[in-house]
């Protein structure tokens, strides 16, 4: 752990924990990242610097996409940068409870909101959410934060099946997002071109519009550490 005093620790924990990474990339930092190609250097050295004026970049709106083949480090990336940014700015960021009920002696703390969501689980629960009463509330709340975080990760955009209702619901998020800007990091292994076939021009557009290009050339981590074993 960086030099921090033991308050900006635990609070650091808490936000981080709120924003429920999953356990695989929940340890994703720059320093772990290790680039086996000039082009995922390339792209590390991008994220990195983004970061340095990433408060200043969240207020504007601005966010990163994020392309590359499957398995290049793409998420890891994203998730890199979101820590990086909130842990050299840990008292601008707070976190907000799932529980409209505060428990006593629970700590508090407000500052800009934060999101990671895989884009076919988010899509997968807005179904669920139509067809079930159960699943109204869930969907809405999920949808709320997706809407109106300060910074959002959409994780593995245009891997759903492309249909007019997904391209209705991400144009939906997307434009609102690019209209109260607000800063959306997103990742994809689809080319821009092929992005636009799946999710629809309108969107693509307005995340070109509202990112900068980062783009992740090289192999498959995963199949190289298989053929190593």
């Amino acid at each position: 752990m960086m030099n921090m005093p033991n308050s900006s620790i635990e609070r650091l924990e808490l936000i981080w924990n709120s924003y429920k990474i999953s356990e695989r990339l929940k340890g994703a930092r720059f320093d772990n990242y290790i680039p086996g190609s000039p082009g995922q250097e390339k792209a590390l050295e991008k994220c990195v610097a983004f970061t340095r004026e990433g408060v200043r970049k969240i207020e504007k709106g601005q966010g990163l996409f994020i392309t590359g083949p499957v398995g290049s480090g793409k998420s890891h990336l994203a998730v890199a940068a979101l820590h990086e940014i909130v842990s050299k700015n840990i008292e601008q960021f707070g976190f907000k409870s799932e529980s409209d009920i505060k428990i006593y002696g629970e700590p508090e703390y407000h500052g800009k909101l934060c999101s990671v969501i895989s884009v076919v689980d988010l899509l997968d629960t807005l179904r669920a959410g139509f067809d079930s009463q159960n699943g109204r509330g869930k969907a809405g709340s999920l949808l709320s934060r997706a809407r109106t975080d300060d910074i959002l990760i959409l994780d593995d955009i245009g891997a759903e099946k492309p249909s007019a209702w997904v391209e209705e619901q991400l144009y939906a998020l997307i434009d609102i997002r690019y209209r109260m800007n607000r800063s959306t990091i997103f990742t994809t292994n689809l080319s821009v071109k092929e992005l636009e076939f799946n999710i629809g021009p309108r969107s693509v557009s307005r995340i070109i519009d509202m990112t900068e290009g980062v783009k992740v050339e090289g192999k498959d981590w995963r199949k190289k550490r298989l053929s190593e074993r």
